[in-house]
């Protein structure tokens, strides 16, 4: 049995948050194996197998109670992570990344039965996902701003529901990186400036394993499932991995409907220990009707009538919208010396979708006025198509060097990207005042008929091509045991080309940042880093490049003598020429000059006893517009969408001997104070709180059940929803329950 050094600090940061809760990998490992060690060039895991053996690793060394394995092939029941390569593009520890990450595995997706990444991004502090009702409308937003959506650290240009198949049936883990991250990231329009959401895939594996899943419950959710993974080879040089889902669901909203399908084939070549090819592809096609969401006044603010909460605002018979995604990933990587290895990647994505929707605005009710209203309830609804295709393609080299310069040891990162987005959108807005365009909001099954809406009645069109080149360098260095020190510099030029422009703007963005040790079970980390990203207005003038910058402190710790692990971090993040909706106009928009984000986060993770998992966050928020010259647009403003106070506490308890070896029972509590709607201030949406509940339970050795219920008090509440902008929510989910059966072979 070989014995390993134990490294200069016990790198076992685990994902915070989540209703499931986290299992120790303490009682999933039952007996010990031998394993040979790993070239260097590998990335390896460590899982712990039992508190006795997690102790020696504590004192300085680890008996292996599993393998080493590949970061793909890491055990499917841990909680754990170790390492994260979204915020430096290495494989890093964790506790030596001086920037706040957190990364959610597939275990943590698979025992909350999580199915669209909006559902499982609660789990992360700080971050605000937009709902599956805002698919072509919303992005995720991180410590205030929207941030940018990546898939394997490529990016998917567009919002980010869109690219989203709302499904992670191939979803390995997701990493959030909170902050700049312009350095090492950029395509479409640049670099993130907010934040970023990296989406890790599954790697085919080389052992022929399959799974059936199903799931259905509340809606009518039918949603059938399947992962095969067979080598193609008997060496094993050739692997292969499909996995798609097929889902039909109905909503708590009136007349909502979702049907969507997605398939994920991934074949890799391993030509010898130091070459391999991984090609990967995605298809997904998506239908459902557009939701436009409920007016404040009514729902959440005085009115002279009441809306019903799940009414559907608009025409029923407005046409289906489709999205569809194409996508072929192509990474390359080689090691040509013990210090020296390489790698490329290149990507084509192809994102198609045809928006109908039935509306109603302000500015529409403020136009028209009270003439032929019916009654103070009924309000005009315009018909409105939107149909817009992407075109991406983005290759990526990056060379990783490790050496040493006398005491200190480097591991330097040199890459380049180039990235060319074609964008296309046309708008069209219809209303007939001979037609029957009043909806009587206040009357749950009062409808309308959509007005349809030929060619000729396109009113605006963009056509535009973006183009990004980007070098940047990056030194990670471990100057002693206990100091670990970070700097990185990136030089970037976006040319933008719409109708009848062109501008091309660079810049250089640094970033650097230390960790500190100050013992084995606590350390100080430090960052600063900059963001630059060119924007464009949809139907708007061309603005100005996007800043940002953010500096970042805090404390990670594990008390592994309590059980007791996680992270304090603290920032403030300026971002200046953000651009947002005009408040004088649905189709256009204006630069906002500055907006401040400054807060506190924590996460930890406590397990008091082997059985027993008690983690939570808690994120405060203070997001503002801080300057502007527009008297539309008040200084001091709270940013919308943004809560000041979040936070997430949940318990898992495992059983693991008796007659009920392996149930798993977990609650979880989420809650968020007021938000507000829009700039300018005007409404707000009340706090909540959110009760969920799980269980799992393995009825023989290849068949698992799963029984997801959410909102288990039946909770009322109102969410902000972004549509044009305009002052209007959607409903929370009542009370529903799911339950998945899942055959394993």
């Amino acid at each position: 049995m070989r014995v390993l050094k134990q490294r200069s600090k016990v790198n076992n940061q685990v994902v915070r948050g989540g209703l499931g809760g986290f299992i120790a990998a303490a009682f999933m490992l039952n007996h010990p194996v031998q394993a040979e060690p790993l070239a260097e060039t590998t990335n390896t895991t460590v899982l712990p197998a039992s508190s006795a053996e997690q102790q020696q690793e504590r004192e300085g060394t680890l008996i292996l109670d599993s393998m080493l394995v590949e970061e793909s092939a890491q055990d499917p029941m841990s909680y754990t992570v170790f390492d994260a390569s979204s915020a430096t593009k290495t494989d890093t520890p964790i506790m030596e990344i001086p920037q706040s990450i957190q990364v959610i595995p597939s275990a943590v997706l698979r025992d909350q039965d999580q199915q669209t990444i909006s559902g499982a991004i609660e789990n992360v502090s700080s971050v605000v996902a937009p709902k599956t009702t805002e698919l072509l409308t919303s992005e995720f937003i991180v410590r205030g701003f929207k941030s940018q959506f990546y898939t394997d650290s490529l990016p998917t240009y567009g919002q980010a529901n869109a690219a989203d198949p709302l499904s992670l049936v191939n979803v390995e883990r997701i990493e959030v990186v909170k902050g700049p991250t312009s350095t090492l990231f950029g395509g479409g329009l640049g670099a993130p400036v907010g934040g970023l959401i990296n989406v890790v895939s599954k790697q085919p594996m080389p052992e022929a394993q399959y799974s059936v899943s199903f799931r259905g419950g509340s809606f009518k959710t039918l949603n059938p499932s399947f992962d095969i993974n067979q080598p193609l080879t008997d060496d094993d040089t050739v692997l292969f991995r499909l996995t798609g889902e097929y889902e039909y669901s109905e909503s708590y909203i009136d007349a909502l409907e979702n049907e969507n399908y997605s398939f994920f084939p991934t074949i890799a070549f391993n030509f010898s220990p130091d070459t391999q090819l991984i090609i990967r592809g995605q298809y997904s096609h998506i239908e459902f009707l557009e939701y436009s969401g409920l007016r404040a006044e009514g729902t959440v603010a005085d009115a002279a009538y009441t809306i019903p909460a799940y009414r559907y605002s608009g025409a029923t018979d407005t046409p289906k919208s489709e999205v569809e995604n194409f996508m072929v990933t192509m990474e390359f990587s080689h090691r040509f010396s013990e210090y020296l290895e390489g790698s490329i990647q290149a990507r084509y994505y192809e994102n198609n979708f045809e928006e109908y929707s039935s509306f109603t605005h302000q500015l529409i009710i403020d136009g028209i006025g009270g003439f032929g209203q019916p009654s103070p309830s009924h309000l005009p609804f315009y018909s409105g198509v939107l149909p817009a295709s992407v075109q991406e393609f983005v290759i990526n080299p990056n060379f990783v060097l490790d050496f040493e310069t006398g005491f200190v040891t480097h591991k330097m990162l040199f890459g380049a990207e180039y990235d060319t987005t074609k964008s296309k959108a046309k708008l069209g807005v219809f209303y007939d005042e001979q037609s029957d365009i009043w909806l009587d909001v206040a009357d749950r099954y009062d409808d309308i008929t959509y007005l349809g809406i030929a060619g000729g009645n396109i009113s605006q069109s963009q056509d535009d091509h973006y183009q990004t080149i980007g070098v940047y360098l990056q030194d990670q260095m471990d100057i002693t045991q206990s100091f670990h020190f970070l700097a990185s510099l990136r030089w970037t030029s976006v040319t933008v080309e719409e109708t009848g422009a062109e501008t091309t703007n660079t810049s250089v963005t640094p970033r650097v940042g230390a960790v500190f040790d100050i013992t084995d079970q606590l350390s100080i980390f430090a960052g600063y880093g900059e963001g630059f990203r060119a924007v464009t207005a949809l139907f708007g003038e061309t603005p100005k490049p996007e800043e940002s910058s953010q500096v970042e402190g805090g404390f990670k710790f594990d008390f592994y003598e309590l059980g007791l692990s996680g992270s304090v971090a603290g920032y403030q993040l300026i971002r200046e020429n953000v651009v947002v909706p005009d408040p004088n106009g649905a189709f256009s928009s204006i630069q906002s000059g500055e907006q401040t984000s400054y807060g506190a986060e924590i996460d930890f993770l406590w397990e008091p006893l082997e059985a027993l998992s008690i983690m939570g966050n808690y994120a405060y928020t203070n997001a503002k517009l801080t300057k502007h010259s527009s008297p539309e647009l008040l200084v001091g403003d709270t940013l919308p969408r943004v809560p000041d106070h979040s936070g997430r506490i949940a318990v898992r308890y495992r059983f693991i001997d008796g007659f009920l070896d392996g149930l798993g029972v977990g609650m979880g509590l989420t809650a968020m104070s007021e938000r507000q709607l829009s700039l300018p201030n005007q409404y707000t949406v009340d706090g909540f709180y959110r009760i969920d509940a799980q269980l799992s339970y393995p009825l023989t050795e290849h068949l698992d059940l799963t029984v997801n219920i959410q909102n288990l008090t039946n909770t009322k509440y109102y969410e902000p929803f972004l549509f044009l902008q305009d002052e209007v929510v959607s409903p929370g989910p009542p009370i529903s329950a799911f339950a998945t059966l899942t055959a394993r072979f």
